[in-house]
């Protein structure tokens, strides 16, 4: 499992997630079993260099023996080379997440139908358009062998908090509600209007303010690291396997810097390997 954090203010979008990788098998009842927990995975991803693009990912991290970061430097590679219609003087966001759904949906379709049955795997894409004032975040599902194509989840004119993974922590403290409200009030005999309803007018009620569409972009960075350092510390706490963890892996694009890494861990020294491109 993992957390997921998006920050989308006017003045930019900001990107964080953990690094924790779980390895799960399915246990008699067909319930998911965590096995294992690797805290050194890549999910923020620099999708075009030198433009303000970039993704985040949460669920399966893995489609058959290709992680998901080999596969976005191999599709960050397409649409560099010139083999895509996109071009650095012509995409848009809508454009570039559907490129990365055709690339992920054939390789979802290529794993077995019981693999399927049980992924859950969400990508999201956010950035600038070229020549395009605002930001946008889109997002593809596959969730237990739906497909859900691409949809804008925050648009231009929208300033929104997006989380994934293991959100209780976030839903608990963003909204002041927990993520078993809805289920909780229909099993008190609420229909499903009256139920959804009420959870509104609880979240309108108790939603904590914490995001302004005009924090400078350093805040915005510091209160994605607040709610995913948060979630990291109350799954800690929680029975079970420790699914959330790790360095946290921080970025953001701003119309004009473009893409910024401001935390990033390697597998490797860096000054051991004359690195000074650190955008891949």
């Amino acid at each position: 499992m993992t957390i997921c954090i998006g920050i989308k203010a006017n003045e930019c979008i900001v990107f964080v997630a953990d690094s924790a990788t779980s390895l799960a098998s399915v246990g008699p009842n067909g319930e998911p079993i965590v096995n294992r927990v690797y805290n050194h995975a890549d999910k923020v991803f620099n999708l075009f260099r030198g433009q303000p693009i970039f993704a985040m990912t949460c669920g399966l991290g893995n489609f058959g023996t290709e992680s998901i970061a080999t596969i976005a430097k191999a599709i960050r590679r397409k649409l560099m080379s010139g083999e895509t219609p996109i071009s650095a003087e012509n995409y848009t966001i809508e454009s570039v997440i559907r490129f990365c759904f055709d690339v992920f949906l054939e390789k979802f379709n290529a794993l077995d139908a019981g693999i399927q049955a049980i992924t859950t795997f969400e990508y999201f894409v956010g950035g600038f358009s070229h020549d395009n004032g605002g930001n946008e975040i889109w997002k593809f599902a596959f969730t237990k062998g739906q497909v859900l194509p691409p949809e804008c989840i925050s648009g231009l004119d929208q300033c929104t908090i997006i989380w994934a993974g293991q959100p209780e922590a976030c839903v608990r403290l963003v909204l002041g509600i927990s993520s078993q409200t809805m289920n909780v009030l229909k099993s008190a005999g609420l229909d499903d209007a009256q139920a959804s309803q009420l959870v509104q007018n609880l979240i309108q009620a108790s939603e904590a303010p914490l995001l302004e569409p005009s924090m400078p972009v350093i805040d915005a960075i510091r209160l994605g690291e607040f709610l995913a350092q948060t979630t990291a510390s109350f799954v800690k706490f929680l029975p079970g396997a420790d699914t959330v963890g790790g360095d946290l892996d921080v970025a953001t694009v701003t119309k004009y810097e473009g893409f910024r890494w401001i935390k990033r861990k390697h597998f490797y020294p860096t000054h051991l390997n004359g690195v000074t491109d650190h955008a891949s």
